[in-house]
């Protein structure tokens, strides 16, 4: 063949790697398309490309043509054989006749002749592509310089296949810790919160095993709480002392500690689970709340696995995630069982404050995912369906940020001026604030807008607590579960234009010699109660120039009606 003939087909040749590299849905399907081609190019007897290990550092036969089945388990270290040679210098080399290098690694008992050349980027081998004759003398110089180009080439698509397929794993990540968030939001029992933590956690870090352990009270061991991903029964499920043991130093440390190789580790602590689920490399990760330890979040990996930053970080974000859903129900339950100490003083504010601190410490991890998602810088063209998941991805994330900026925002609003509210917003607000109450009353709420601008003048914070308070007392009597219904409406009171508020439950009603002095001081129809909540909401109603009253009350229901001047 001439040399132009030659060049052209080695043009022909990089235009159809290109082509494989454009139309190709992962790393691995792409290099067994090139390795066809490239054998046929140059008529060889085998051809294969082995890549680095980054865990092993061991040069891996990724695809081959023409070598025996059991090449794929051949693990050369670099330095060894031709192809370790190549990988160690980064030069090609060409060999005649491979008898006669003592370098030469046996493989395949039919290769006389051998030609490999690195695959280089940054500066970095991550692999070598390597072809075989079953004759001597078989490859020149100009064959060298070819498959140096096709390296070059498959290098650069390899490298961006690797990329897209990292961005979309790190994208699925994202997804699914906002997915987690909103899960773990909703979660009222401690074990199902902990287990739902082990599962997502299994699911997002792609691990063989995942694994939550609870601190002792006395700080001195760790037991196992869940598990996911284990074959087997382990019953009952072990209990670590933290002395001498990697989960120790995480502890002491308060930070990530990973161990490659579990089967030259020291440690026997859960060694059951370990050997009887071929457990090879182990990260763990301390689950803090102000910056104390409260338990441990580990994953497993079956195969010898280097942990790397990203994957550390996700780890962390997800063992924050942990430590604020679970100090989120603590302080639920807390609530909740403390009902009547905090009616007795002044509840609603307490549950203010209680709600400031959550969505405080919900905002660090929330931060970490959008920093982390703002890092991808994903821009794809015009049609990509994942221009759409990453849009959506950003959205998602914008209206968590929301909620918790309204929960600050409430927090605060007991120190704030009066300013102009929108009615519908605080009722929506409001019923965002008690959701979870009225979820465990197996209450639903509904509200029913209205289509023009209701906007009042009054003090967000305790226009607020008013709605609450109604809210509460109407779940009170619900004993059995029901509906609470919002509606808001402007009409005129005397010369003036007010925002009307009306509250209306399914409960028993209210007993008839209570109607005309319900919203007196410490008057009470309920075991328990203070009589201080209606006449607070009373008070405050009628500093901002409006009033409440009863609107209507029967055994299907009460209708509670409050006002405030429009702005």
């Amino acid at each position: 063949m001439s040399k132009a003939n030659e060049r052209d087909a080695l043009i022909d040749l990089l235009y159809r790697i290109r082509v494989i590299g454009h139309e190709a849905k992962d790393p691995q399907s792409a290099l067994t398309s090139i390795l066809e081609l490239v054998q046929q190019y140059f008529a060889a007897y085998s051809a294969s490309i082995a890549l680095i290990n980054p865990d092993t550092r061991k040069l891996d036969i990724e695809v081959n043509r023409g070598l025996p089945k059991d090449s794929s388990d051949v693990h050369l270290p670099v330095g060894v054989g031709l192809t370790g040679w190549v990988a160690l210098h980064g030069k090609s080399l060409l060999v005649h006749d491979v008898e006669q290098d003592s370098r030469y690694f046996k493989i395949s008992d039919h290769v006389r002749s051998e030609l490999a050349c690195p695959m280089i980027e940054k500066g970095q081998v991550t692999g070598v592509i390597n072809i075989g004759s079953d004759r001597k003398n078989a490859f020149s110089e100009d064959t060298q310089k070819a498959l140096e180009i096709i390296a070059e080439e498959t290098t650069q698509i390899v490298g961006q296949l690797w990329l897209i397929q990292s961005l979309q794993n790190r994208s699925q990540q994202l997804e699914s810790l906002i997915s987690m968030g909103q899960d773990l939001i909703s979660r009222l029992d401690l074990d199902d919160l902990l287990e739902t933590i082990t599962r997502e956690t299994h699911g997002i870090m792609r691990c063989r095993l995942s694994m939550l352990l609870v601190l002792s009270p006395d700080k001195e061991s760790l037991k196992i709480h869940s598990m996911h991903g284990a074959k087997g029964k382990y019953d009952p499920l072990p209990e670590l002392e933290l002395q001498d043991s990697s989960f120790g130093s995480a502890v002491q440390l308060k930070r990530p500690i990973d161990v490659f190789d579990l089967r030259r580790s020291e440690e026997d602590h859960f060694w059951d689970i370990v050997g009887g689920e071929n457990l090879q490399s182990m990260v763990c990760c301390p689950i803090l709340w102000e910056n104390e330890v409260i338990g441990l979040l580990a994953t497993y990996a079956d195969k010898m696995h280097r942990v790397n930053d990203q994957e550390k970080r996700i780890l962390s974000t997800l063992a924050s995630f942990s430590a604020v859903a679970m100090q989120n129900l603590r302080l639920y339950t807390m609530m909740f069982e403390n009902e009547e100490h905090l009616q007795k003083n002044d509840k609603l504010i307490t549950l203010g404050l209680l709600a400031a601190e959550i969505a405080h410490e919900i905002r660090n991890p929330l931060t970490v995912i959008k920093l982390l998602f703002g890092s991808l810088d994903l821009k794809f063209e015009e049609g990509d369906q994942r221009r759409k998941d990453a849009q959506i991805i950003d959205e998602k994330i914008g209206q968590l940020e929301g909620i918790v900026e309204q929960v600050l925002g409430f927090g605060k609003t007991s120190e704030s001026m009066h300013s102009h509210w929108n009615v519908s917003s605080l009722i929506e607000e409001s019923m965002q604030l008690v959701r979870l109450k009225l979820l465990q009353s197996k209450i639903s709420a509904v509200f029913e807008p209205t289509e023009e601008q209701i906007i009042v003048e009054a003090n967000k914070g305790q226009i607020q607590q008013v709605i609450l308070n109604l809210i509460l007392n109407a779940s009170q009597v619900m004993t059995e579960g029901g509906q609470i219904t919002f509606r808001c409406y402007s009409e005129p009171i005397g010369e003036q234009p007010f925002g009307c508020i009306e509250i209306e439950d399914t409960g028993p009603g209210i007993e008839s010699d209570l109607k005309e002095k319900i919203f007196d001081s410490f008057l009470t129809g309920r075991p328990g109660g203070t009589g201080l909540g209606l006449s607070i909401v009373k008070r405050i109603l009628r500093s901002h120039r409006g009033d409440i009253e009863v609107k209507e009350s029967s055994t299907e229901g009460t209708t509670m009606k409050f006002w405030l001047p429009l702005s």
